[in-house]
């Protein structure tokens, strides 16, 4: 199958979508203490953010996988495909396991996005949701993260996961990470527009000591930058970071349990989710 593609970004809507959708939650409750969290940590009030995560953490604790759960969370780790050029390593890897949905979020922390080497945020955190059938044994679908626009999967793209032992391509996008799910095909737009600017007049912030050393432009031609041939597989990292839970809360889970520096709280989980129970 070809890497390589033309995407139609700038027709999705951007409509408002909640960072957690109340199907998703155990509680009223804990919904509400979560959203408290997800505002603190949006504001950067990241002590009163942590508070609030604790307390639903409280309310609705997560526990480790067991070895099944293990086992499902490798199976269906996605494979990331980025171009020959790509700059920045992936840093940490997670997975939370939602605990009454066949649903898997696999976060992705980069070490920087290009365009923000001082945002204060040490990483360019990203997410892809995978959807299971019912009894958890195979892939149904999944979401990507692309610049807050939430992309589904297309039938190609989840045969081509099939394929692959349940494993889902997910295209990364050069410097800024932005993820899309393989064979997601359509006309020219966000994408190219991303890359005429980093060709042309380069990233943003290029004068910040912060990013010294990095790349200024995309040198590359259209063709390099949607060649998405580099294979970047994520699952070793948690064998060695041990980076997985069963938990309603990802964001809670990433600041209270896993991480030790700050990252951008993302969306939990997509509006999909609320399709039904297992």
């Amino acid at each position: 199958m070809s890497m390589r593609v033309l995407f139609f970004l700038a027709s999705l809507p951007l409509a408002a979508q909640p960072m957690m959708p109340a199907c998703a939650a155990p509680s009223a409750e804990s919904l509400r203490i979560n959203a408290t969290g997800l505002k603190h940590h949006q504001d950067r009030a990241l002590g009163a953010a942590s508070r609030a995560y604790t307390e639903v953490l409280k309310l609705a604790p997560p526990r480790d996988p067991n070895a099944a759960e293990r086992a499902l969370i490798r199976r269906f780790a996605p494979r990331l495909l980025v171009t020959p050029a790509e700059f920045f390593p992936l840093k940490d890897f997670a997975a939370i396991l939602h605990p009454e949905r066949p649903w898997i979020a696999f976060h992705l922390f980069w070490e920087d996005d290009i365009d923000f080497p001082d945002d204060n945020d040490p990483c360019d955190h990203e997410v892809v949701w995978v959807q299971l059938d019912r009894g958890r044994e195979r892939i149904e679908g999944y979401v990507t993260y692309f610049h807050s626009r939430q992309v589904q999967s297309s039938p190609a793209a989840v045969e081509d996961a099939r394929r692959n032992n349940g494993r889902p391509a997910v295209w990364v996008q050069w410097g800024k990470h932005g993820s899309m799910p393989a064979a997601w095909d359509g006309l020219e737009a966000g994408n190219r527009r991303d890359y005429e600017r980093l060709h042309t007049t380069g990233r943003m912030s290029a004068d910040s000591p912060l990013g010294k050393g990095w790349p200024l432009k995309f040198t590359g031609t259209w063709k390099d930058f949607t060649d998405f041939s580099r294979i970047v597989d994520p699952a070793p990292l948690l064998d060695a970071n041990g980076m997985e839970k069963v938990s309603w809360f990802s964001n809670a889970v990433l600041n209270r349990h896993f991480l030790r520096y700050n990252f951008a709280a993302k969306t939990e989980w997509p509006e999909l989710v609320c399709g039904g129970r297992k």
